[in-house]
């Protein structure tokens, strides 16, 4: 995907369903989102670097999804199911790459 490349995204609430289809859109990335937003495949993946407010919802990411992905870090989250509001705001996000 990305070696070490940083880009700012300015966002408005609402304007995408959720951050997978911005990321999507906007990056062209290339096996990203497989099953289309029903947080199914884990494709999908961010690392929030910078914003408290997306690691405290849990509620909306599943759960088995990322156990299935063997992720285990508190940080990583599915794009699908963070929705493109308030939250988002100053937020620093990484594209997820499994090592």
């Amino acid at each position: 995907m990305f070696q070490h490349e940083t880009k700012q995204l300015q966002t408005y609430t609402h304007s995408y369903r959720n951050l997978m289809y911005l990321l999507e859109d906007q990056f062209w990335l290339e096996d990203f989102g497989e099953c289309k937003g029903m947080g199914k495949c884990g494709t999908c993946l961010i690392e929030v670097i910078k914003a408290p407010n997306l690691l405290m919802d849990l509620q909306r990411n599943k759960s088995n999804t990322l156990k299935k992905a063997a992720v285990h870090h508190q940080s990583i989250r599915l794009s699908c199911q963070l929705f493109i509001d308030h939250t988002l705001q100053d937020a620093i996000l990484k594209i997820y790459e499994p090592y």
